[in-house]
């Protein structure tokens, strides 16, 4: 099961089709890990009497920590082949890995694990360790509690208290756990809580608790079972492990190929029956090893995947993020194959070099614990020396940034209109004067730009608004509504370049001119004749409105972007390059021989060979495939000036 369970993490993160609901893998791990902690536990309380916390802890730290700690500083050192905003929050993502908190830590930035476009941390598939690493530190103490409890209250009643009576107690929180966990899931899931239920310990609980109650419940004889023994006698029960397993797998397969993960989902209960589900497989596959799923899941490729299952599901997502469409020139099934290749090749070596050499060591005097906790803090201190400081936010291209920028979700408010003067006032002592309007490529070349002597720029620019009005769009597979502040840029534009009397006007616009739209009640998209004709006309009454008084303008063509790939390797709409064209050409086709306006080439500028890249003459210049970084914009100055004048 733990070879199903890793396969369909990778299925999905690899955007397989018809597997978007592969993240529910991770529950299936879950379920195995509170079925088997479970049983461990209750097997080691009935043979010895105790539980040896230190022992178990120390048997985890030494399964879990040294594939981790080779990941997360192997990411750190190779951090320059990630997608620059991926490793901007690193550190603080290593350093709550090792501590086992990132799953909080995630909660704490309001991480959407869903939120297609945004390219995540290298490490954000750590949040899962965190929840089991926690769960491994709490349940043995509840357990240990329930035991010492009823060997109390035997004593008091001068009974015996027996591993029988533990076994149900310990059935009956962690059933009432798992309930009540699932019911406040479904009562208080929304798109606001989204992040919250998703990455929290406590409601993912019950994927943990369903495991454990089936083993509390079922397991009677865990070094029995371990042999391979069949611990059912009775006739209809062995029907019953034959059955249920195969209704739970179904189960399972509908979850991975049509769930979404989307918070009407997690409301109607897909977490908690997805746990159910799998607790229908494994429970029953672990008693009956004799039935026909069993001898399958048992087969020797299966056995060796989920060998190294650990390994492959910690180094597949930065391998995934390393080996992505741009750097391959890949995408679809041979990129997927790729990637899982790689993956498993790293996993196995890792499980053979590191891991099992460890987990075979029997030092005679070192003390493990403290030894984990050393080996922990080496690691940390490691990452502070490995990872720089000062690498910025994830999700935006600056600190100082609004949302939008990276997330179109914010609109600049407009700025004040100020008195219009008659174009012919100009002051002739002035600085050369250039009014500049467009988007948020043109925000974030404004907000960056250096000190220009003999230059006054006057910023106009909107960020998340263009030409375009009205109907909602497409942007990272996302449907978003149109800002009603994008609708009055006419009248705002008219007022603002009457006022400022520039020497010249530059617009920066295009950008969202290639997303997908709706017009005219259907959706639609540039190169379609009669979207083509609206965005023309728009063009139009825009270049008469900024050179209508007789103001030099200046049209910058859009340079081509790759702000995210889909999981797959393959671009989104708006960054496909014969949308970029199109809206070029359709630039140069409005402005044709038009008197005082010209065209600015700065997709020319920025992609000198003709196709998107992150880095020109040395420098980046691009933050996140779309938005110009200080840097950029210090290089692109000189030039912009030279181009202006």
């Amino acid at each position: 099961m733990r070879a199903v369970a890793v396969t369909l993490v990778l299925l999905e993160h690899g955007g397989v089709p018809g597997m978007g609901g592969g993240f529910i893998g991770v529950d299936i791990f879950f379920v195995l890990s509170g079925f088997l902690i479970t049983s461990l536990l209750l097997d080691e309380l009935g043979r010895t009497g105790r539980i040896g916390l230190s022992g178990f802890w120390i048997r985890r730290a030494r399964r879990l920590l040294p594939a981790l700690v080779l990941m997360v500083l192997t990411v750190g050192i190779a951090r320059d082949l990630l997608p620059q905003e991926a490793v901007a929050g690193l550190r603080g993502d290593a350093i709550a890995a090792f501590v086992w908190l990132a799953n909080w830590r995630f909660v704490a930035q309001k991480t959407d694990y869903f939120t297609q476009g945004a390219t995540p941390s290298p490490l954000q598939h750590t949040w899962s360790l965190g929840v089991e690493e926690q769960y491994y530190f709490l349940w043995p103490l509840l357990l240990i509690a329930v035991a010492v409890l009823l060997a109390a209250w035997a004593k008091h009643y001068r009974l015996w208290a027996t591993l029988a009576g533990v076994r149900f107690l310990v059935f009956l929180i962690a059933a009432l756990g798992a309930a009540s966990s699932a019911a406040a899931v479904m009562v208080v899931s929304s798109e606001a809580a989204h992040d919250r239920i998703y990455f929290g310990t406590d409601t993912r609980a019950p994927a943990l608790l369903a495991g454990a109650a089936a083993s509390a419940l079922l397991v009677r004889d865990w070094s029995a079972l371990n042999r391979g023994r069949c611990m059912i006698r009775n006739r209809w029960a062995k029907w019953a492990t034959r059955v249920l397993p195969v209704v739970g797998l179904v189960a399972l397969a509908a979850a991975a190929h049509f769930a979404r993960g989307s918070a009407q989902e997690f409301r109607h209960g897909l977490l908690i029956a997805v746990a159910l589900a799998a607790a229908a497989v494994i429970a029953p596959v672990a008693l009956n090893q004799r039935a026909v799923l069993a001898r399958v899941l048992s087969c020797p490729p299966l056995v060796w995947l989920g060998t190294i299952s650990y390994g492959i599901y910690l180094w597949h997502w930065p391998v995934f993020l390393a080996l992505n469409g741009e750097r391959t020139g890949w995408s679809g099934w041979r990129l997927f194959a790729v990637r899982c290749a790689v993956t498993v090749g790293v996993a196995a070596v890792s499980w053979w070099v590191v891991e099992q050499p460890i987990r075979r060591w029997r030092p005679m005097r070192v003390p493990l614990l403290p030894l984990a906790g050393a080996t922990v803090g080496s690691a940390v201190a490691a990452t502070l020396l490995i990872v720089p400081v000062g690498m910025g936010p994830r999700a935006g291209v600056d600190s100082s940034l609004p949302p939008g920028v990276s997330s179109v979700a914010a609109v600049s408010p407009s700025p004040p209109v100020v008195p219009v003067h008659p174009v012919g006032q100009r002051n002739p002592n002035r600085p050369f004067t250039v009014s500049v309007f467009g988007d948020s490529i043109a925000w974030t070349l404004m907000h960056y730009l250096p000190s220009t002597p003999g230059f006054h720029f006057v910023d106009h620019t909107v960020i998340g608004c263009s030409l375009v009005r009205g109907g909602p769009y497409r942007y990272l597979g996302q449907t978003l509504d149109q800002k009603p502040e994008c609708e009055n840029w006419p009248s705002r534009w008219s007022a603002q370049i009457a006022a400022d009397q520039p020497d010249v006007a530059l617009l920066i616009i295009g950008r969202w001119e290639t997303v997908d739209r709706v017009n005219e009640g259907r959706w639609t998209h540039i190169g379609d004749p009669t979207f083509d004709a609206y965005l023309a006309g728009e063009l139009q009454r825009a270049v008469d409105i900024l050179s209508g008084t007789g103001v030099r303008l200046s049209v910058a063509t859009v340079p081509y972007s790759r702000r995210g790939e889909r999981a797959d390797g393959t671009l989104y709409p708006e960054d496909q390059p014969d949308r970029v064209d199109q809206w070029n050409a359709l630039l140069r086709r409005t402005i044709g021989q038009r008197p005082n306006v010209s065209l600015l080439d700065l997709n020319k500028k920025l992609c000198p060979d003709g196709i998107y890249t992150a880095k020109v003459d040395g420098i980046q210049v691009r933050s996140d495939g779309v938005h110009l970084t200080p840097e950029g914009v210090k290089w692109l100055t000189p030039w912009l000036e030279e181009s202006l004048r």
